[in-house]
């Protein structure tokens, strides 16, 4: 008996358009085939999607791609500024608060803040005048060694730590400390009476005897 012959249906060796592309389709849909697109790929993709139809295109305007392509970015960088929103007030406000050290920037002496209190106050600088008068105060604190000198060291710190070495005038260095950051991380001004009184603070307590006993893990040896 002769062997059987397979045959197959004329259809499945030679398929019409459709059938041999929806054949073709089905193969490049396997994972062999499948490319790995980057994110800018894609993202062009989208934006590409979003444009008008070609078919529409001789019925709109020449600027309309250019118009909507404004448009998605200005919607990207909204959406970047939302995200990046806490992140910026945080910083802004780490920046302006009231924990920065009184005596930043360039260190001077006591004397030399003084002389900058008194001639800020003579040109009517009264803020700066406010500012370097507690400055003094603070540095010839730590060149007595009544206050220690460290990193960070604000405005309420210096009050509460030279409060009990100097008991008669506790009252108006708490005034000083919340003149210093009113002018500071406030209104930036002040006045000429509030100035005086940082200035004439400073004196009295040059001319005043600590009291080394009120607190003797701050203060040092009296100078």
């Amino acid at each position: 008996m002769p062997p059987r012959v397979l045959t197959l249906p004329r259809a499945a060796l030679d398929p019409d358009r459709d059938e041999a592309r929806r054949l073709l389709e089905s193969e490049l849909a396997d994972g062999d085939y499948q490319l790995r697109e980057s994110w800018l790929v894609r993202l062009w993709s989208w934006f590409v999607d979003l444009l008008p139809d070609v078919s529409l295109a001789g019925q709109l305007p020449s600027w309309t791609p250019w118009a909507l392509l404004v448009l998605v970015l200005a919607v990207v960088a909204a959406v970047l500024a939302f995200a990046t929103r806490d992140r910026w007030r945080t910083g802004r406000l780490r920046e302006q608060a009231p924990g920065r050290s009184v005596l930043d920037g360039v260190r001077r002496s006591a004397e030399e803040y003084r002389a900058e209190a008194r001639a800020a106050l003579a040109r009517g600088e009264h803020g700066t005048a406010t500012l370097e008068a507690y400055r003094a105060i603070t540095a010839g604190a730590v060149e007595r060694t009544l206050l220690q000198d460290r990193p960070g060291l604000t405005a309420y710190e210096v009050a509460l730590a030279l409060g009990p070495v100097f008991p008669g005038h506790a009252d108006p260095l708490g005034r000083a400390a919340q003149a210093f950051d009113t002018v500071r991380y406030g209104s930036g001004r002040g006045d000429a009476g509030t100035a005086q009184e940082l200035i004439d603070l400073d004196a009295g307590l040059r001319d005043t005897r600590p009291e080394l006993a009120a607190a003797p893990g701050l203060a040092g040896p009296f100078r």
